[in-house]
């Protein structure tokens, strides 16, 4: 059985049942055995219970259906589907009920009022999913950063030598947008956490920082030579080891580090999915420069 086939069958399932108990609520209530009341509660859970699982059928249908084709806009479509059919099913509620929908908005002021202000919440997470499928910062299977102090974090504790450091540590979440909904936007972390962010959080008080935007960074590696080593003569050979390394930008002495050590930065730049693999290359080139250069003094000193 396909998906399809199974789409069909649960849509007709829940007509089937949704059909049955209203047939079994209609029968009960002629013969008297069910009071008025009871009988209009009954026929809005049935209307509920049908019209919530329907707009979720035809949603998911509209995923499987349509992503092949136009990718992670058929995720928009189906969030916009599920909205405009959860709207539905309210006024058809409450046309069940005998709630004209010009009554309720012109007698319900307060009570309006009072749901709208215990919802805020929860209306202003749907409004920004909306507005962030329409605007696409991101998409599904992009790598993002959520920048906020809205979620709390916990800065590393650096030893004293560097508060002077110009080293800096951006506060993000990052990781993979794994899943978008009207509520909540899924991220999985480096190292496999699943995080939902509100997407009111998103949208009013963060930045991202979407890397699947770049095909190329500028990255630094910084690495501690000792104070006995001439920083001049440092800098010369480490450039003359990484001058076959197209990636490599820049090579300068960029501070001291403490009472005995100064950095020397590596600038370069590579591939979003290869970086680490050229870093590990040119960190391990700087470390025979050091390992030659301390041979060389030890055996000076001798």
């Amino acid at each position: 059985m396909n998906i399809m086939q199974k789409i069909r069958l649960r849509l007709f399932t829940v007509v089937a049942l949704a059909a049955g108990l209203y047939l079994t609520v209609y029968a009960l209530s002629q013969l008297g055995l069910l009071p008025f009341n009871a009988e209009r509660i009954v026929y809005v859970l049935i209307v509920v219970f049908a019209g919530v699982s329907i707009v979720r059928l035809v949603s998911s249908y509209t995923v499987r259906t349509f992503k092949p084709i136009v990718g992670q806009q058929a995720v928009g479509v189906s969030l916009t589907i599920q909205l405009l059919g959860y709207i539905a099913v309210v006024v058809f509620v409450l046309g069940s009920l005998g709630v004209p929908p010009e009554t309720a908005l012109a007698g319900g002021t307060l009570t309006g009022l009072v749901i709208g202000l215990a919802g805020q919440t929860t209306l202003s997470n749907i409004i920004a999913g909306i507005i962030i499928l329409v605007s696409r910062p991101f998409k599904i299977g992009d790598r993002v950063g959520v920048i906020t102090s809205s979620i709390p974090y916990q800065w590393a504790f650096l030893p004293g030598y560097k508060f002077f450091s110009r080293d800096y540590v951006v506060p993000a979440y990052t990781g993979v947008v794994e899943n978008m909904s009207l509520m909540y936007t899924t991220l999985v972390t480096d190292d496999g956490l699943v995080v939902k962010i509100p997407n009111n959080l998103i949208l009013a008080n963060s930045a991202i920082a979407n890397y699947s935007e770049v095909s190329e960074r500028m990255r630094k590696l910084r690495y501690e030579f000792p104070l006995d080593f001439g920083p001049e003569e440092v800098v010369a050979k480490v450039r003359s080891r990484l001058a076959g390394f197209q990636e490599v930008k820049e090579v300068y002495l960029e501070e001291q580090s403490d009472k005995t050590h100064y950095i020397v930065a590596v600038v370069f730049d590579a591939p979003l999915d290869t970086w680490r693999d050229v870093k590990s290359k040119i960190l391990t080139h700087v470390i025979e420069v050091h390992r030659s250069m301390r041979a060389s003094s030890t055996q000076n000193s001798l």
